[in-house]
């Protein structure tokens, strides 16, 4: 088999064991799948909108959205609009259903990863719309880490969330022959910026794990790019100033 269709296959492995395998466990049973969509392309999206989202392409109603297309695009904008989290973070919830709400939104997100890692590892040119829905997870979790941590089952569920979405980032980040050298180094600016809040919420173990692969990753990487995005990586994985 070749190398890239190698590649390809092993993406989509990832993507179904760390995105959509999951993702359906916390979606609110209430949603209704089998409603026409009404999702709004130029407003902001609630964590429903987001559930609406998912049970609308998984029903056909819309495809699965894109840029560069007129159908879709706006869409695709709406499902990485910080904007939505933004307006979530800084609103009079209380902060469990805030929690709630981001977990929500994660579970939906981790379905399109699924989706657009799928499509991918198929053929299909949507790297950079699964970078950039990924990219977007790492900015989900970093606001979920702001939040005080329940203890329990609440817990778990967060921590769980968290270390899911890390193993995918770093599951793509070693998939070279799959992205362009510009959408790795921006996911890796992305794990830089955001890790130092979310390391807060591993364990010691899984701090460990994640600079163990990064530094392999820095280590083992020929592109002189990419190796220094991976080593930026690390150095803020490790504490470093």
């Amino acid at each position: 088999m070749p190398p890239f269709l190698s590649a390809r296959a092993k993406l989509a492995a990832a993507v179904i064991a760390t995105g959509a395998a999951v993702a359906f466990s916390i979606l609110p049973l209430a949603a209704n799948p089998q409603s026409a969509p009404s999702l709004s392309a130029t407003g902001p999206w609630t964590s429903g909108e987001y559930v609406e989202a998912i049970f609308a392409v998984h029903n056909g109603a819309i495809t699965l959205p894109r840029l560069g297309n007129p159908k879709t695009e706006a869409y695709f904008d709406r499902l990485v609009d910080r904007g939505n989290i933004e307006r979530l973070m800084g609103g009079p919830l209380a902060e469990a259903e805030k929690r709630r709400q981001i977990l929500t939104i994660l579970s939906a997100t981790g379905e399109f990863r699924g989706r657009y890692g799928y499509a991918v590892a198929l053929g299909d040119d949507v790297q950079n719309e699964l970078i950039q829905i990924q990219i977007f997870r790492l900015y989900l979790i970093d606001r979920l880490a702001v939040l005080d941590m329940p203890d329990g089952e609440a817990m778990k569920r967060c921590t769980s969330a968290i270390a899911t979405t890390l193993e995918g980032t770093l599951d793509t980040l070693a998939e070279a022959p799959v992205f362009t050298r510009a959408q790795l180094v921006a996911l890796a600016q992305a794990l830089a910026q955001h890790y130092p809040m979310i390391r807060m919420r591993l364990s010691a173990p899984e701090d460990q794990e994640i600079r163990g692969r990064l530094e392999r990753m820095a280590l083992n990487e020929a592109d002189p790019a990419l190796k220094v995005a991976f080593a930026a990586a690390l150095k803020t994985a490790s504490g470093s100033n």
